[in-house]
């Protein structure tokens, strides 16, 4: 009787692969391609972790010259409250340095005072700033009427901005060969700028003398404050200070434009 074959005794043929130098040398340029892949993959995302860890370092440095500026405000209504007129920032325009958490600001204090109140002075004396500063006649009636608009309807101009604003509706080229900000503000709440406080060009346009005095800093004064610091806009805060325990001071406008006064 025959018996069924003995598998385990039976061997299969081996089979060789046999690879060609053609097809060693496309094996070998698919892994070199292959490494130059990850590595790029690897670079790319290198790349944005750094830009986006430089992104977060801006933001934080920016953050933090942010605070800084807002504390030499604090600094700056407490060292006027606190010394009186023994502050060096009580004599106005004053200048000085201040250095917050190790960022180096400077610092200047100017009054609001020897500026034109466009939403108190009177429009004849208005349009003879405008005139001596060489706004044209039609700029300068455009302007005014805008300016009468806003009154007749009970309204106030609120900032520099606005101000700028109108006069950009009226044609005026608005920069830095006409800065509004030098000579027109909305927070001295006066009837005309001071005498001796003015701008020696504006003093020039309205025909007074150019006799520059010392202006005080004193309680109710609308103080315009500029830090500055490398590497950031500037703050400009202009603030009413008061004395009043718990309200040292009122915030009329801050911006961190750079604006075009100088």
């Amino acid at each position: 009787m025959r018996g069924f074959p003995d598998h385990r005794q039976i061997r299969q043929p081996e089979r060789q692969l046999h690879i060609g130098p053609d097809e060693q040398g496309y094996i070998l340029i698919t892994a070199v391609w292959m490494l130059l892949l990850g590595a790029s993959i690897v670079a790319v995302i290198m790349i944005h972790n750094l830009r986006a860890s430089e992104e977060l370092s801006f933001d934080r440095e920016q953050t933090q010259i942010k605070y800084a500026q807002e504390s030499a405000v604090e600094t700056v209504v407490a060292d006027i409250l606190f010394n009186g007129p023994r502050s060096e920032l009580a004599r106005l325009p004053a200048q000085t340095s201040y250095t917050i958490n190790g960022i180096a600001m400077q610092v200047q204090v100017t009054s609001e005072s020897g500026k034109i109140d466009v939403n108190q002075a009177d429009p004849a004396l208005m349009e003879r700033a405008l005139r001596g500063l060489g706004i044209s006649g039609s700029q300068r009636q455009a302007f005014l009427a805008i300016i009468a608009g806003e009154r007749s309807a009970s309204r106030l101009f609120q900032s520099p901005t606005d101000v700028g604003a109108a006069m950009q509706q009226a044609g005026i080229a608005v920069g830095s060969g006409f800065c509004p900000d030098n000579y027109f503000t909305t927070f001295s709440g006066l009837g005309q700028p001071v005498a001796g406080q003015m701008r020696p060009e504006l003093a020039k346009a309205l025909g007074q003398p150019s006799l520059p005095t010392e202006a005080r800093a004193s309680p109710g004064t609308a103080l315009r404050v500029s830090i500055k610091a490398d590497g950031a806009s500037p703050l400009i805060a202009v603030i009413r200070t008061s004395g009043l325990i718990g309200r040292s001071y009122s915030v009329l406008d801050w911006s961190d434009r750079a604006g075009c006064q100088d």
